[in-house]
């Protein structure tokens, strides 16, 4: 559902292209001291694979290892809390909501070795109509709702582009369990669609943003728990840490306060919409989101709250017979989440949808 993606890598990338052009006899621009979460976002969708380099008659090449992500690599539960515990776990009974984020950023980019002025962004939103079915039990069905920002500018458009290429209007199952954990997506309107692989991808790094997992042991209010996964954050590879505090529970939910954390090392990516010859390199990211948030028992997915956001991304292009462009961004701001429930009755006629509205057959 979410947003939690900033400015992609590819979005990067085209800026630090652009700068290329108008800057190519000029020496790269050099990062500032110091150091950046993220919802962040984009441009057409990339390939994830690693670049290698070319072979030789003299050096044997092999093929990069194939990594199945995401991988969890730890789950663990640092304290159970205070007063009677319990098991948490969702019901998961059967339903119909649509689920929203909606993101408001300020942005500035490395230019000249000092950063512009913040600029802000108009806000965006994205989100899924969401149904939990009584067979099979422990599926979700999505379909991605149309994107929408308070206003038409090219930064919004490009924020907005990864949902709408890749899930927008799809539909999407994922197989679920009883303390959030989810396994095998499937993307039943177009199996053969060549889209796929980069739409688990986005898929999987928004779910693994919004969607609370459940420590196996009883806990108690004040339990905290950390969970590490590997995923893919567009075409690189990324480490995220999140770090969940039950504040309470009540027996619709429960409230939680979130610290969440990627982080993306240096590392070749491939971006087929640069020109050709042209190569990038990621050499730093890092996204942090921080709030309070609400979850019902009935549906693993954030349904209220937000976050604060910060994510700084620095990419260096390199293009055939030019010098290298290092380029740095720094986004901030907040993503709120919102939820709509099926409309009771046939909803009169609206002169137009705003931004913010609930979608057709559904009402606050």
């Amino acid at each position: 559902m979410s947003a939690l993606r900033l400015r992609s890598i590819a979005t990067a990338a085209a800026l630090a292209a652009a700068c290329a052009c108008s800057n190519s006899a000029s020496s790269p621009a050099a990062p500032p001291s110091g150091s950046g979460a993220a919802v962040a976002p984009p441009a057409p969708a990339v390939s994830a694979k690693v670049l290698t380099p070319a072979p030789s008659p003299h050096v044997i090449v092999l093929d990069e290892p194939k990594l199945e992500l995401p991988r969890q690599e730890v789950f663990q539960l640092i304290g159970a809390g205070q007063g009677k515990r319990a098991a948490l776990r969702y019901t998961l009974a059967e339903l119909r909501v649509a689920l929203f984020a909606q993101t408001t950023l300020s942005s500035r980019h490395l230019e000249n070795n000092a950063f512009t002025s913040p600029i802000a962004l108009p806000a965006t939103r994205v989100g899924f109509a969401v149904t939990l079915a009584a067979e099979p039990h422990g599926e979700l069905a999505l379909h991605g709702l149309a994107a929408e920002a308070a206003a038409s500018t090219p930064e919004a458009e490009a924020y907005l582009a990864p949902w709408r290429t890749l899930l927008q209007a799809r539909k999407i199952t994922v197989a679920i369990d009883e303390r959030g954990q989810f396994t095998v997506i499937g993307l039943p309107d177009d199996p053969r669609d060549p889209r796929n692989a980069a739409a688990r991808d986005e898929l999987v790094q928004r779910l693994a943003s919004t969607i609370v997992p459940l420590p196996a042991e009883p806990v108690g209010p004040g339990a905290s728990w950390r969970v590490v996964t590997i995923l893919r954050q567009g075409p690189a590879y990324a480490k995220q840490t999140a770090t969940y505090t039950l504040t309470s529970a009540s027996p619709s939910g429960w409230k939680l306060h979130v610290k969440l954390q990627r982080v993306g090392e240096e590392q070749a990516i491939a971006d087929p919409s640069l020109p050709a010859g042209t190569t990038a390199q990621l050499v730093a990211m890092f996204r942090r989101l921080e709030g309070d948030i609400e979850v019902d028992r009935q549906q693993p997915l954030i349904t209220g709250g937000s976050l604060t956001i910060e994510s700084r991304l620095d990419v260096k292009l390199q293009a055939p017979g030019q010098r290298p462009v290092e380029q740095m961004f720094e986004d901030t701001g907040t993503v709120r989440f919102s939820r709509c429930r099926p409309a009771p009755a046939p909803a009169p006629a609206r002169s137009a949808h705003r931004f913010g509205d609930c979608p057709d057959g559904f009402a606050p």
